[in-house]
């Protein structure tokens, strides 16, 4: 015959068993919580380790430049004057920089034929106009044309503020200057207007040329040159 089980020794037992788990619930979420903390703690290390890391980018090999004027470069009185309408975020204005803007300044800017303006019609995403407003405050030092070589130098990597920065950092510039030349938006207007006027122009992609008033693409860039420097030659 089973023996009667004491009421008060089964009451305590449960009451026991319900205190264990409770306390294994407890220990439970204290590992939670710490692996969690734990987690967070690692991520932010990572986090500032990879901010503070150096940017990598490319330097490119410096292009002797006479004359320079802002965005301008070469004598306002040469024969021909070129603007270029270039997004930096353009392929086709990556790859005209890297195989042709030397030959222009080379052969005709550095010669008094040309007289050559880089104008940034900005259009492609954010970070065209964010490159553009980079620029400008990089000529506010005299160093326009040295941040435009920088940017299309490394055209394969994602424009960003660390980025700009560390071009002005090699390039010396004022820091304190530039920063605060970005941080007020000082030429966000002017990247807007920039594209106002190339639309004026009847510029409707990127690169075009205005060779003395005749709108051309890259391919028709030089013989357009040449022959509006005949024209000029013709008494």
């Amino acid at each position: 015959m089973p023996t009667p089980q004491n009421p008060s020794r089964s009451s305590k037992s449960r009451k026991i068993s319900y205190r264990e788990l409770q306390q294994q619930r407890q220990r439970r979420r204290r590992i939670t919580m710490a692996v969690l903390i734990g987690l967070a703690a690692i991520a932010i290390v990572v986090v500032l380790i990879l901010s503070n890391r150096p940017v990598e980018f490319t330097r490119p090999e410096p292009i002797p430049r006479s004359a320079v004027n802002g965005n301008s470069v070469g004598d306002p009185n040469a024969p021909v004057k070129v603007e270029e309408f270039s997004d930096f975020r353009c392929v086709h204005c990556a790859a005209f920089w890297r195989e042709s803007e030397q030959r222009l300044i080379k052969d005709y800017v550095a010669t008094g034929k040309v007289y050559f303006t880089y104008v940034p019609f900005s259009f492609i995403s954010d970070e065209s106009f964010l490159a553009a407003e980079a620029a400008y405050c990089a000529m506010d030092q005299g160093k326009f044309w040295e941040f435009h070589d920088y940017i299309f130098a490394n055209y394969d990597l994602p424009i960003t503020e660390k980025l700009l920065r560390a071009f002005a950092q090699d390039l010396k510039l004022d820091l304190a200057q530039y920063d605060n030349c970005m941080a007020s938006g000082k030429y966000r207007q002017k990247t807007q207007e920039d594209g106002q006027y190339a639309r004026s122009k009847g510029v409707t992609g990127t690169p075009t040329f205005d060779v003395n008033g005749t709108l051309v693409g890259q391919t028709e860039l030089f013989a357009t040159i040449e022959k509006a420097l005949a024209a000029g030659s013709q008494p």
